[in-house]
């Protein structure tokens, strides 16, 4: 598998990026649903939390710098309609925007608390919902969760009804 991707699927590193991705997405809004619904729990799974957060963040800046500069995507799937194509994208844009802003939002509740140091010392940790990027944190995880789940609905879609062979371009191996 070559490391760039071809005009008929995606390249190691793209798929590489991908999955990680996807992973480290399914375990921070799981681990950021926990924290809301056990407060109990908070301390113990915040540092993982935003540790996966920033891991998303350099992900997804990564991908996007990767994509602009040393890579191409494949060409469109035959078969898919320009209304697919550009839901397509606009569902891509809208889970880069969605995982940025999550990540621009739980720096800045960290910054602005000064929850830092509580983080990983294990001090008392801030109340998290006394700052601004709370709010705007909280909406577009449920963004993301729905983003999500049309990006994974789509792509079952294809799979199973269209059978156009779309999730094995961004296979591994």
């Amino acid at each position: 598998m070559s490391l760039h991707s071809s005009p008929e699927r995606y390249g190691a590193i793209a798929a590489s990026i991908h999955w990680l991705s996807a992973l480290a997405v399914i375990l921070m809004l799981v681990s950021g649903r926990v924290m809301e619904n056990a407060r109990d729990l908070v301390a113990s799974v915040l540092p993982v939390h935003v540790t996966l957060g920033l891991l998303v963040g350099l992900l997804t800046l990564f991908r996007v710098i990767w994509w602009l500069f040393l890579d191409k995507h494949p060409a469109p799937v035959a078969g898919m309609s320009q209304a697919q194509n550009w839901a397509s994208r606009l569902v891509h844009m809208g889970l880069y925007g969605a995982i940025l802003v999550m990540v621009a939002s739980g720096v800045g509740m960290v910054a602005l608390t000064g929850a830092l140091p509580a983080l990983f010392s294990g001090g008392p940790l801030p109340q998290f919902n006394t700052v601004g990027p709370y709010g705007v944190h909280g909406l577009v995880s449920w963004l993301l969760v729905a983003l999500f789940i049309g990006h994974v609905a789509a792509a079952l879609w294809h799979q199973f009804v269209t059978r156009d062979g779309l999730i094995g371009r961004m296979r591994l191996g």
